[in-house]
């Protein structure tokens, strides 16, 4: 049977990326224990917009789950990251690489079912514990053959699964490599000034994100 959301890959604080991720914005958290720094995290961070590990963007899920932005303003959660434990884990997307809806729908195979007898919490459970190392997609912008093909080579991360890898590398590796057919990184760079200057004054990791952030069809 699937187990609740604190089993799920996703889900544990991991101290280590998170002194990586904030520790240059914040010092004194270089010098916090692994406990400590968790608490401070859940009493502090989380409020204040900060993600718990590389798995999920709190940033990407406050802006596109009207929901969890509705219980943070509400008081009733104090973070997106809650908001989805706490049962947005059931249909919203926790990053911006990866749809949970998309990936149940490419993958007929990954149906409640089949999900509940293997143990895992939700299609991304099964994503990051299994898919990836299968090399499944678990978005239209994310192809793993094209990333595994147009990676920078970095020997400390060559044996990791796609998905894996790319969460490893700089935030803003997606300037300069194209992940699938259909984002071409240089090309936006040239259509969009201004989401090159977002990028640059820090307003988003990367031209892809700030792609998915603002995507209107009718534009192109």
């Amino acid at each position: 049977m699937a187990g609740k959301a604190s089993e799920a890959l996703w889900y544990p604080f991991d101290a280590n990326w998170y002194r990586a991720e904030y520790g240059a914005i914040m010092d004194a958290l270089l010098s916090f224990s692994d406990q400590e720094l968790e608490h401070w995290y859940k009493t502090e961070g989380a409020p204040s917009g900060h993600s718990p590990n590389r798995y999920f963007n709190e940033e990407w899920y406050r802006v596109n789950c009207s929901e969890a932005a509705e219980a943070i303003t509400n008081g009733t959660c104090l973070s997106g990251f809650e908001h989805y434990c706490n049962g947005g884990y059931k249909s919203f997307s926790p990053h911006y690489l990866f749809s949970e809806r998309y990936y149940r729908q490419r993958y007929p195979d990954i149906s409640e079912q089949n999900l509940q007898s293997g143990g895992f919490v939700n299609g991304y459970d099964h994503f990051l514990r299994s898919g990836d190392k299968e090399k499944r997609s678990g978005h239209l912008f994310f192809d793993p053959n094209t990333y595994l093909q147009n990676r920078p080579s970095d020997p400390n991360l060559s044996s990791l699964t796609p998905f894996m890898n790319l969460l490893h590398s700089e935030h803003s590796l997606p300037n300069s490599i194209t992940l699938s057919d259909h984002f071409n990184p240089a090309w936006y760079h040239a259509l969009s000034p201004d989401a090159v200057m977002a990028v640059e004054y820090g307003f988003a990791p990367n031209v892809l994100y700030q792609f998915l952030s603002t995507f209107t069809p009718d534009r192109f």
